[in-house]
């Protein structure tokens, strides 16, 4: 074999030992690529777990047959949750109609401060169909249902349904309202003589069964507007009250950004604290407004 040869056998070894050398670099550089992306993907879901991790999520099912696609132009789903106000406007261009249900995530704090939520806290959410808005006092056009239930789960979600066949919570308000029409003009109940542009709500929990209640937050909603007040002293307002009732009036304009508040429109209430558990650390009730004219009340427990 001659010196050409030899130096050309030399070469392509050294050529075969440096291509070697730069796959095996490649392809452990290539591992730890994909293991870094990987671990990052990993880490972001954990991060999104956590973030969730102290969410209470309610899960709103509404049904869409029952509702009218053609002439409303969102949905407002509100809900008053541990002690909290949760809302979504949801456009119809975005819902799905091939389904039968539109489901709408509804997510507080499981731990406010106030009140840390546990079974069986009550909560309520509404969902309002709103077209135009007008302003218009001689109508009850806006199509609405709630529904007010039990916390059944913490840590995985509650589900409550509105707009189910056979809900008798519109019809129930709009019988409210079209008697109202019927009623003398000249009295303070009748739809026509309701001029107010503001309405009061005044909420009343007692405390009788629990007067060592140190701090509560008080919630009222109505017309898909809600409005809250923190009590942070209830031991000083239990001192001055004469039935152990603690108070608070809210205030609502009667045009909202989603129509007028009217005789039949329902309004809920609730009351939230550590202190009232058990036997729970939220209560609600509701009510319908039967008159514009005068201070509609409510007992939240």
């Amino acid at each position: 074999m001659n010196t050409n040869n030899i130096c050309y056998i030399k070469r392509l070894h050294l050529f075969i030992i440096i291509s070697f050398v730069t796959i095996i670099l490649f392809m452990s550089s290539s591992s730890y690529y994909d293991l870094s992306f990987a671990q990052k993907d990993k880490e972001d879901n954990d991060n999104a777990e956590t973030d969730d991790g102290d969410k209470l999520v309610v899960k709103t099912r509404i049904q869409i047959n029952n509702l009218d696609l053609e002439n409303t132009k969102f949905i407002r789903v509100i809900g008053f949750i541990n002690g909290q106000e949760a809302k979504e406007d949801i456009p119809i261009s975005s819902i799905d109609k091939t389904k039968k249900t539109l489901t709408v995530d509804l997510k507080v704090d499981k731990d406010n401060g106030i009140v840390e939520a546990d079974t069986p806290d009550e909560f309520f959410v509404c969902a309002y169909q709103v077209s135009e808005v007008v302003h218009d006092y001689n109508s009850f056009t806006e199509r609405f249902d709630c529904n007010e239930s039990d916390l059944v789960n913490i840590d995985e979600p509650t589900v409550i349904n509105l707009f189910r066949e056979g809900s008798q919570v519109y019809s129930s308000s709009q019988a409210v309202y079209q008697a109202s029409l019927n009623t003398d003009s000249s009295s303070s109940n009748s739809a026509s003589n309701n001029s107010n542009n503001e309405v009061k709500i005044k909420i009343y929990v007692p405390l009788s069964d629990k007067k060592d209640t140190e701090k509560l937050i008080i919630g009222a909603m109505i017309k898909g507007q809600i409005q809250s007040e923190v009590i942070e002293d209830v031991q000083e307002e239990l001192d001055k009250s004469k039935d152990d009732t603690i108070s608070r009036t809210f205030t609502f304009d009667r045009n909202t950004d989603i129509g007028p508040i009217q005789i039949g429109d329902r309004y809920h209430a609730c009351v939230a604290s550590d202190d009232l558990d058990p036997p729970e650390g939220s209560e609600c009730e509701k009510r319908i407004v039967k008159n514009l004219n005068k201070v509609s009340g409510l007992y939240a427990r």
